[in-house]
C-alpha cells in the first residue's frame, strides 16, 4: 500500500465521518454561536449590549487565557433569548482547560438592553511532585493475571508536572523513573505563541532503558526476557506545532527523531523485533493529526462528539531501517437521555503499509482507547484493525462537597459521580504476515460486553471497576483508572 493511496483513503475517511456526524468541514465553516446579527432578527427580539466581562478567582491564570474560550465579545449586541444557552457551552470550554475546580459564568443585568457578564473560577493546585510508583504492563488485569502481580515489574520514581506556568496555561514535565526499566523524560508545552491565541508549540525528549522486554506473543499474550544487562534502550526527541484556529478544531503537526538499540540476546529470541535495522534502528517521523472535540467535559463526556484522524510517514529517506505509513481515524459520539441515562459510542480505524514491520512497531488491539472489554489480557497486532464500542449508562449518585477545613484551598472542593452501566464491544484485527503468536484472536470478529461501575471524582480520576465476558467463553472483574473512551 503506497503513499498516495494512503492519501486517498484519509480523505475519503475524513469525508464518510463527517458525513456520518452531520458536519460540514472545518475548512468550509466558522465556529459560529446561536447568537444571530441585528439584521437577521425579528424586530421583537430583545437585544443586549454587553457592557462588561469581569472575571474573578483567578489568581495566577491571566484574563486572556479564560477570555479566549468565550463566545461572545465586549461590546456587541446579542439575542438575550439565547445568551445562557451559549454561555453555559462557553462554561464548559473554560472548564475543559483543566485549570479549575469550578466555573461559573452568569449574565448581571444592569438595564433591559445592557448586560455584564460575571465568570468566577476557582483555580486548581498547578506543581505536583508525584511520587512514581506504578506497573509497566498495559492495565493492572494484564500484571494481576499475566504476570502473577509480580512485584519486581514495578516502576517508581518521581515526576513533577507543573501546570499553568506563568499563567499562560503552559505545562511542563519533568520525569525520572527507575525499577523495571529506567526513564527520564523532559517535555515543554506552549499552548499560544502568538497574540491571536491560535499557534502552539510542545518540545518533549525522552530516554528510556530496558532490562526486562517483551519481545514476542504466544496465543495473543505478550511473553518477556529478563536479564541483569541492557536489553534495550529508546531515545527520541521532537516537536509538535499546534494549530487552533477556532473554538473546537486543532491541527498537530509532529515531528520526531528516534534512535534505538537492542542486545544481541533478543535478535536471537525474535530476528524480526527490529526488522533489517539489525542491532539499532534510526528513523525521522512526520505526522498530522486533526482533532473536532465538542464534547460538554473532555474528562468524563456525556454529551457531544469527537472526531479525529491521522496519517503519519516513518522514514523520511534519511534513515533506510524504516519505511512505514499509517493511518488512523476515530469517532466518539455521546448522547443524554431522559431519566438520567447516557449512551456513548466510540468507533475506531486503522490501516498501514507494508504488511511485514519490524515487531516492535505493530500497533492492534489492546492499547490505549482501542481495547475491547473482555480482552484486556490479549494484544492482538495487526496492520489493520477496526473496533466500536458502546456504553449504556445510568447516574444513580452525584452531588459535591466542600472540605473548609482543608488547609490547601485548591483541594476543598470534591465532586462526585457514580454511574452503573453496561457495554458491549466489538472488533477484527487482520493477521497479514501470518504472525503465528497472534493467530489465537486476529483475523476473527472478537466481542466482549458485560456490566460496570464508573466512579468520578475531583482532578479529573475516573476509577473503573468491570464484570466482562468475551467472545472465547472467558469472564472475569477488572480494573482501571481512566476513562473507556
Amino acid at each position: 500500500m503506497g503513499f498516495q493511496s494512503f492519501c486517498s483513503s484519509f480523505r475519503i475517511a475524513i469525508l464518510a465521518i463527517c458525513l456520518l456526524a452531520g458536519w460540514q468541514p472545518v475548512w468550509a465553516q466558522q465556529d459560529t454561536v446561536a447568537l444571530a446579527t441585528t439584521d437577521s432578527l425579528a424586530a421583537d427580539t430583545r437585544m443586549v449590549l454587553i457592557d462588561n466581562i469581569f472575571i474573578t478567582g483567578n489568581k495566577k491564570t491571566k484574563d486572556k487565557i479564560i477570555l479566549r474560550e468565550l463566545s461572545v465579545t465586549k461590546g456587541k449586541m446579542y439575542p438575550y433569548e439565547t445568551l445562557e444557552l451559549v454561555l453555559q457551552t462557553d462554561r464548559d470550554k473554560i472548564y475543559n482547560t483543566k485549570l479549575f475546580n469550578t466555573v461559573e459564568v452568569a449574565i448581571l443585568e444592569l438595564a433591559y438592553d445592557k448586560v455584564d457578564i460575571v465568570v468566577k473560577v476557582e483555580e486548581r493546585w498547578y506543581l505536583f511532585p508525584i511520587p512514581l510508583i506504578d506497573i509497566i504492563d498495559r492495565n493492572f488485569n494484564d500484571w494481576w493475571v499475566n504476570q502473577n502481580a509480580d512485584l519486581s515489574r514495578i516502576i517508581y520514581g518521581l515526576s513533577l508536572y507543573h501546570f499553568n506556568m506563568r499563567g499562560m496555561n503552559e505545562r511542563m514535565t519533568l520525569t525520572a523513573q527507575f525499577g523495571y526499566s529506567r526513564r527520564f523524560e523532559v517535555e515543554y508545552e506552549f499552548p499560544y505563541i502568538d497574540r491571536s491565541q491560535q499557534n502552539g508549540l510542545s518540545l518533549f525528549a525522552k530516554y528510556i532503558e530496558y532490562t526486562n522486554l517483551h519481545y514476542n506473543n504466544v496465543e495473543n499474550k505478550r511473553i518477556f526476557f529478563d536479564s541483569e544487562n541492557l536489553l534495550k534502550t529508546n531515545f527520541y526527541t521532537g516537536f509538535d506545532y499546534i494549530r487552533r484556529n477556532s473554538f473546537y478544531v486543532r491541527h498537530f503537526l509532529e515531528a520526531r527523531y528516534s534512535n534505538s538499540w537492542i542486545a544481541d540476546t533478543i535478535i536471537a529470541l525474535n530476528p524480526n523485533y527490529l526488522g533489517i535495522a539489525g542491532n539499532r534502528q534510526q528513523y525521522i517521523s512526520l505526522k498530522y493529526r486533526f482533532s473536532y472535540d465538542k464534547r460538554d467535559i473532555v474528562a468524563y463526556p456525556l454529551s457531544g462528539f469527537k472526531m479525529e484522524a491521522s496519517i503519519e510517514k516513518l522514514g523520511l529517506g534519511v534513515f533506510d531501517d524504516v519505511d512505514i505509513t499509517r493511518f488512523q481515524a476515530s469517532y466518539a459520539r455521546y448522547v443524554k437521555l431522559p431519566k438520567g441515562f447516557f449512551v456513548s459510542n466510540y468507533s475506531s480505524l486503522y490501516l498501514s503499509g507494508p504488511d511485514n514491520q519490524p515487531y516492535s512497531m505493530v500497533k492492534g488491539l489492546g492499547f490505549r482507547n482501542d481495547v475491547i472489554r473482555g480482552y484486556e489480557l490479549y494484544v492482538i497486532h495487526g496492520q489493520y484493525y477496526f473496533a466500536n464500542k458502546t456504553s449504556l449508562k445510568k447516574v444513580v449518585w452525584s452531588g459535591s462537597t466542600r472540605w473548609e477545613k482543608f488547609p490547601m484551598e485548591q483541594f476543598r472542593y470534591v465532586p462526585y459521580a457514580l454511574y452503573l452501566k453496561t457495554y458491549f464491544d466489538v472488533g477484527y484485527a487482520k493477521n497479514t504476515y501470518n504472525y503465528e503468536g497472534n493467530q489465537l484472536l486476529a483475523d476473527k470478529l472478537i466481542y466482549g460486553g458485560g456490566v460496570g461501575l464508573d466512579f468520578v471524582t475531583m482532578y479529573d480520576v475516573v476509577i473503573r471497576l468491570e464484570y466482562s465476558f468475551n467472545s472465547i467463553g472467558e469472564s472475569g472483574l477488572f480494573f482501571n483508572i481512566q476513562s473507556e473512551f
